[in-house]
């Protein structure tokens, strides 16, 4: 698999200079996934509240009641770089050997293949909601881009990504 980067721009309502970008290592695909970083950057106010809500990414499992092939990862708490910047991780749990009962090879594979298809950008704005509260805009903007022209530009429904959204704004009216 080669190097992709996703970027998803402002959304979040009301914030337009804050968006992410997710960026998948190069790999061989007989290795297990390796951790995608994720680089959240944005204005010091929402930022400050946004990290204080990635912060509870890192305890999504004792926070969400949620099990089954499309929940078996986990997230690193987001480290503050400067007061406008923060990066997290992803991380694949589908192939830990204490993740999954040692008869359930199957649904470690259907796990694996659910972490490795799935864009995380879409992950990562689910989990704002289903963890942080956090609003998202009704229109979202993505980015594919591997390196090579062309890239791929999108524009979901929020809908299309969850189908409920947060209460907690970004910024202060």
């Amino acid at each position: 698999m080669q190097e992709l980067v996703i970027k998803v721009p402002a959304p979040f309502p009301g914030v337009e200079d804050l968006g992410f970008t997710a960026r998948y290592p190069e790999q061989a695909a007989s290795e297990p996934l390796r951790d995608v970083p994720f680089f959240v950057e944005g204005p010091a106010k929402p930022m400050s509240i946004l990290v204080e809500r990635l912060a509870l990414f890192a305890d999504k499992d004792s926070i969400l009641d949620a099990h089954g092939d499309g929940e078996a990862y986990a997230w690193t708490p987001p480290i503050q770089l400067t007061d406008e910047v923060c990066v997290m991780a992803f991380r694949d749990r589908s192939v830990r050997t204490d993740s999954a009962p040692a008869d359930d090879t199957a649904g470690a594979v259907r796990s694996y293949v659910w972490n490795l298809v799935r864009p995380l950008a879409f992950t990562f704005l689910q989990d704002c909601v289903r963890i942080g509260h956090l609003r998202l805009s009704e229109r979202i903007a993505v980015v594919l881009d591997t390196g090579h022209p062309p890239a791929i530009d999108l524009e979901m429904q929020r809908t299309s990504i969850t189908p409920f959204n947060g209460d907690l704004l970004l910024f202060r009216a």
